[in-house]
């Protein structure tokens, strides 16, 4: 047994602290504090104490590791690896006064308060300083996140930040960074650089600008770094985009040329964006057909809803149902489309498992109806939902999990159970009280319309498949 920690194996040294870490981060506050109300001149306000919110995890882990990095060498390079492994980079808002007073519990009658102001681009350039000054520091961060810095001066210190960060696997980037990054910048952050040292995941949010930022002449670039051969996103294994801007949104055109080199893509999220519609979609789906396991795609608004027939294609547009049955390996699909195909769950083959989920309004064909109109689509509709069964029979059978659900504009169908999920309050009243006769209440929902964030605040109900189809015959309900 070793008479020193210091000569104990690295995993189990690294175990003991972070046990030590842990208790640490336990018993330091978790929270920040201020004041319900800023005490201005001249006036009578009451003030209490409120909880702010919660420490940063990154804060909370350097507090934590704090003694510990004092120790000696080896405890200094395990801690510094530790508290900056993730990276949370925010724009200060202000909008805050301190309080003129040294014990905060015993709050005098009429105190005083100055207005706080810091730089609100504080924390990006200490943290550019930092890493500039200090490499080994840099080379301890994973997982980094930028928020808030939205600008083409603010972008230039991030990839100087990214630079220095040589062993990256997950960064969060504005969606700007797609605009003011050159191509030298993003060619290094995926995998052209010295180490030949690429990220794995990457996500892009994007938020509305004040149009003070817009018309800002240095914020009007765009150095198309997508243009370039030398960007290549082969190594990324995952890509989130989230979110709407109106300034320069993400669009088609960017998928597509992320379609060209993004081929081992296992999880796809591209949610909350109207500026992405299914052609998009449809060329990052494909050119990582092979190794795709979780496809997310929830539209913000309708304009995220253009879904070619696939007997009138213009240009370069596709139809897209049969992309979703290329990717053999999904596990988990949430997927929002204005139409299916008949036969989606036709395909035996698919490895598909996990959770599927289809929002929808109608059926493909020739000349796409309504559900609430068309007789011959309602009966293409049941027809899918039996082949679901199949499919999830089948690959119950097979040993491994599959649970499907079909939402169609107001109603959320579980193949499964044969149930249907919605809001049957006008039926009843329709139908007098008379129908439906067995119905539940419902844990589900509402989830919106085909995906959309608009809501059908309502109290749902569950009935079965035949007692809805015996709703729709009456006409108390409708698609």
């Amino acid at each position: 047994m070793p008479a020193n920690i210091n000569n104990l194996p690295y995993e189990l040294l690294s175990a003991i602290l972070e046990e030590a870490v842990e208790l640490n981060i336990h018993d330091n506050a978790q929270y920040t504090y201020g004041l319900s109300q800023a005490p201005e001149p001249l006036q009578d306000v009451r003030m209490q104490r409120v909880v702010r919110g919660q420490v940063p995890p990154d804060t909370l882990a350097w507090n934590a590791v704090d003694a510990i990095r004092q120790v000696n060498r080896q405890c200094h390079q395990w801690a510094s690896e530790y508290a900056l492994r993730n990276l949370y980079i925010t724009r200060w808002r202000g909008s805050e006064r301190w309080m003129q007073s040294r014990t905060l519990h015993t709050l005098q009658t009429n105190p005083s308060s100055i207005a706080v102001y810091r730089d609100p681009y504080y924390s990006l350039i200490k943290t550019l300083q930092l890493f500039e000054s200090k490499p080994a520091l840099a080379g301890c961060v994973r997982r980094i996140s930028f928020v808030g810095y939205y600008g083409a001066d603010t972008n230039t210190m991030i990839f100087r930040i990214l630079r220095r960060c040589t062993k990256l696997e997950h960064v969060m980037l504005p969606w700007t960074a797609l605009r003011y990054g050159t191509m030298e910048d993003w060619s290094r952050l995926l995998g052209r650089n010295e180490d030949r040292h690429s990220i794995s995941s990457l996500e892009l949010l994007a938020v509305d600008l004040k149009q003070s930022q817009i018309d800002n002449a240095a914020n009007q670039v765009d150095n198309k770094p997508l243009s370039s051969p030398r960007v290549d996103l082969s190594g990324l294994k995952r890509l989130k985009i989230f979110g709407q801007s109106n300034f320069m949104p993400l669009t088609d055109d960017d998928l597509i040329a992320m379609s060209f080199t993004a081929v081992n893509l296992r999880n796809l999220h591209i949610t909350g964006t109207a500026s992405v519609m299914i052609d998009g979609i449809g060329a990052l789906a494909h050119s990582s057909d092979e190794t795709l396991e979780i496809l997310e795609h929830s539209p913000l608004t309708a304009d995220g809803f253009e879904h070619p027939d696939p007997t009138s294609l213009l240009g370069q547009k596709q139809h897209f149902c049969p992309k979703i049955l290329e990717c053999s390996r999904l596990k988990n699909l949430s997927l929002s489309v204005p139409s299916i195909c008949e036969d989606l769950f036709a395909n035996v083959s698919v490895k598909w498992s996990g959770e599927v989920q289809i929002r929808t309004s109608t059926v493909c064909g020739r000349h796409p109806v309504s559900l609430k109109t068309s007789e011959k689509a309602q009966i293409k509709f049941w027809r899918i939902l039996e082949q679901a069964r199949s499919l999830m029979s089948l690959r119950e059978h097979e040993g491994v999990g599959l649970d499907v659900e079909i939402f169609i504009n107001n109603w959320i169908f579980e193949p499964r159970r044969y149930r249907v999920h919605g809001n049957l309050g006008i039926a009843e009243v329709m139908s007098d009280g008379s129908w439906p006769q067995d119905k539940g209440w419902s844990s589900k929902g509402p989830y919106g319309q085909t995906g959309l964030y608009g809501k059908d605040e309502g109290p749902y109900n569950v009935v079965s498949e035949d007692v809805f189809k015996q709703g729709l015959s009456k006409h108390y309900v409708s698609f």
